[in-house]
Parts: C-alpha cells; sequence; structure tokens
C-alpha cells in the first residue's frame, strides 16, 4: 500500500470522527428541544425550569428573557439576564420609562432584592414607597448562574393602586433593562434595554420540531469550528487519494533521510503540545461551566491549529523523505 493511500486512510478517519462527534452533539442538544411537559404550578424560588412557565419572549439584541404564566387572578413572572447585576421591567410605559409600573432586582451573597418602582420621568424613576404607596408584589426570589441572573416574582392581575398598573386582557408596552452591577441605581448602558407590546393573556405559541433553519440559526461556534476541520480532513484525504492514482506505482523510490536538527525542535513540539493538552482540558472545563459558544469555539479551533502546527513540524523535521523516480518512455528511438 503506497504512504500517500496510508496518509489518506488517516484523515478519512479523523475527519468522519470529527463530524460524527459534532453530529452527536447537535442531534443531543436540539433533539432536546421538543415539547416541555407543563408543570402543574410555578414554583417562585429564583430558578426559571423547564416546563414551569406557558410564555416565553426573548430578545435575540440583548439575549434579554421574560417569561409568564397567570394563575387564577396572579401573573408569575420570570427575568433573566444575561448580566449578573440588576434586572428589570416596566409595565404600560408611555414615552421612555414614563408612568411605567417597574420591577427592578438584583442578586447579591446568594439574596435576592426587588423594588417595585414608578417612572416619574421619560428618564427616572422612583420607588413606590417613597409616594406612600406598597409594592403588590407577594413573593420574589432570584439566583445566579453561569449563564445570568434569573428573577422570579408574582403579583395579582388586577390591582387598585395609583402608581401600579393592571394587567388586562389587551396589548401593553413592555420596557426592559439590565445591568452589570448589582444595585438598583447603576445605569444599565447601551445595548442593555429594549421595548416590546406583550397581551400576557395570549395564548402560547407551540412549539415545533427544531427544522434546517434553527439548525443554521442555532449553531454554536465550536460545532462549526468541527465542521470546518472535518470537512479540511476529509479534503486532505480526497487529495491523498488522487495523488496515489495519478503517481501509479513507483519504479524507483529514493529516501532521504533527515539530518540531526537538534534539540530545538523537540522542544517546540513538546510545548505545543503541553499547550495543546492544557486547552483540551480547558474545553472540557468549559463545557460544563456553559461558557459562551463564541469561547469554547476559539478554543476548539486553537487546539486543531496547534495540532496542525505540530503535524507540520514533526513533517518537516524528523519524516524521512521519498522522492519517487518515473521511467519517461516517448516512444522515440533514442
Amino acid at each position: 500500500m503506497r504512504s500517500s493511500f496510508k496518509i489518506g486512510l488517516w484523515f478519512l478517519a479523523a475527519g468522519l470522527l470529527v463530524l460524527i462527534v459534532v453530529t452527536i452533539d447537535m442531534f443531543n442538544e436540539y433533539g432536546s428541544k421538543g415539547e416541555v411537559k407543563l408543570l402543574p404550578n410555578v414554583t417562585v424560588d429564583g430558578k426559571v425550569k423547564p416546563g414551569e412557565y406557558t410564555n416565553h419572549f426573548f430578545d435575540k439584541k440583548t439575549k434579554f428573557s421574560l417569561y409568564w404564566r397567570i394563575i387564577g387572578g396572579k401573573v408569575y413572572f420570570g427575568m433573566h439576564s444575561p448580566k449578573k447585576g440588576w434586572v428589570a421591567i416596566g409595565l404600560g410605559a408611555k414615552r421612555a420609562m414614563q408612568d411605567a409600573d417597574i420591577y427592578i432586582a438584583y442578586v447579591k451573597n446568594g439574596k435576592a432584592y426587588l423594588s417595585e418602582e414608578w417612572g416619574n420621568t421619560p428618564y427616572s424613576h422612583i420607588p413606590l414607597s417613597s409616594m406612600g404607596e406598597k409594592s403588590v408584589v407577594e413573593k420574589y426570589a432570584g439566583s445566579v448562574t453561569a449563564k445570568g441572573v434569573d428573577i422570579e416574582f408574582v403579583r395579582p392581575l388586577k390591582v387598585n393602586e395609583k402608581h401600579v398598573k393592571s394587567i388586562l386582557n389587551k396589548n401593553m408596552k413592555v420596557i426592559f433593562a439590565y445591568s452589570n452591577s448589582a444595585d438598583f441605581t447603576t445605569y444599565h448602558g447601551p445595548g442593555s434595554r429594549g421595548t416590546m407590546t406583550i397581551n400576557f393573556f395570549s395564548k402560547p405559541v407551540s412549539k415545533k420540531a427544531p427544522g434546517l433553519h434553527m439548525w443554521v440559526e442555532d449553531v454554536k461556534s465550536y460545532q462549526i469550528a468541527g465542521i470546518v476541520w472535518g470537512v479540511l480532513f476529509l479534503m486532505v484525504a480526497l487529495i491523498s487519494f488522487v495523488s496515489g492514482w495519478i503517481e501509479k506505482d513507483p519504479h524507483s523510490p529514493i529516501y532521504i533521510s533527515k539530518e540531526a536538527v537538534g534539540t530545538g525542535p523537540f522542544v517546540s513540539i513538546m510545548l505545543l503540545l503541553f499547550i495543546d493538552f492544557a486547552l483540551i482540558i480547558a474545553f472540557i472545563v468549559e463545557l460544563f461551566i456553559k461558557t459562551t459558544p463564541s469561547t469554547r469555539g476559539f478554543t476548539a479551533s486553537l487546539i486543531f491549529f496547534i495540532i496542525a502546527i505540530v503535524i507540520a513540524l514533526y513533517r518537516h523535521y524528523y519524516i524521512d523523505e521519498e522522492v519517487v523516480i518515473h521511467d519517461l518512455d516517448d516512444e522515440l528511438p533514442w
């Protein structure tokens, strides 16, 4: 068996292995996004659980999530912020924050804090307590995870307070914002706010099986890196097979042994392998602590890039070259 064919088999196996692993990972991830059984009640414990809420709004730009569910005369809310400071929603705002019924909360040292406030101007808000009114929130809780902060609270649908909005069966303007500071006063900054219009009595949207467009939209960075490297390996295998077929059987191969190159290349290769091993461990840790897809994708790409450098260095300094000489028969008499 020719060396080029052997090399092609190795790259073919590597490419198929990478693509199979990525495919299994994608099926496991997206296959788990089917229908979720609705839980009988909402537990206000600061942890938004699958099936706990009937409705979910997600803002792609800010990565903010708002969950809600109406049970009897009460509405349960769940808020998620990708940062770990305060997160807030405002109900029924007229202009910016003007006249909004605002709920702002954060978690610090494992304890949740919530304040209900009123938008006294388009750009400011004050606590209800400062106007002699009481918050209508009956219970609240929060938690901080690697993905950000979750806040849950429950309040009545209809209230008689002057600066608190009743939630009726009609569209309501909702504003939201979040910050990376765990307090009630720090400005949220640009890119951490938004608005939406919601009818909280609307029926939940039925979930559909994830189609191809959802796969393309939700594919993670490390999965893209795996697909790219798998395809590259398959391309190298194809080139090796084609090269072996074109070269045919060599008539008189000549082997050129590499000269001694000292310890420099060996130390460099071992250092790169050590770095690559550390990156592999870091990648495994990132999977468990659930870092951002971009971080995992960068780590995976760096792992494969260093492997490519190691292979190139080893090939250049330590693999003997094979020069193949073919007899050229041009059918001329001399």
